[in-house]
């Protein structure tokens, strides 16, 4: 059984923006990365002697040990844009719902 508090937060018109945004960019954020990392998996499977070349003429640096650590700069990359988004978006927004409940 839900208390009141639940109640007066899932009612919240805050509450309802702050669960799809989060929900949309969670999602989109790691459809992006699958998506690269498939296409990287895909490539070494089916591209084998591409990703072998190396990056530049005369260079001795694969392509795919390049694209490896771009899959890994990917993740970093989208782990700082999810803290900024939840810094920047999420806190403030739960924090005014807590106030608003808390009165």
């Amino acid at each position: 059984m839900l208390s009141q508090a639940d109640k007066e937060i899932l009612s919240n018109k805050d509450f309802r923006r702050l669960v799809t945004v989060r929900r949309w960019v969670s999602w989109s954020f790691l459809l992006f990365l699958l998506g690269f990392y498939l296409a990287f998996g895909l490539l070494s499977v089916y591209f084998p002697a591409f990703l072998a070349r190396p990056l530049f003429t005369g260079g001795v640096v694969p392509i795919g040990v390049a694209m490896g650590y771009a899959v890994l700069a990917m993740i970093f990359i989208l782990t700082l844009a999810y803290v900024w988004v939840a810094n920047g978006l999420f806190e403030p927004l739960g924090q005014k719902i807590t106030t608003e409940v808390e009165r």
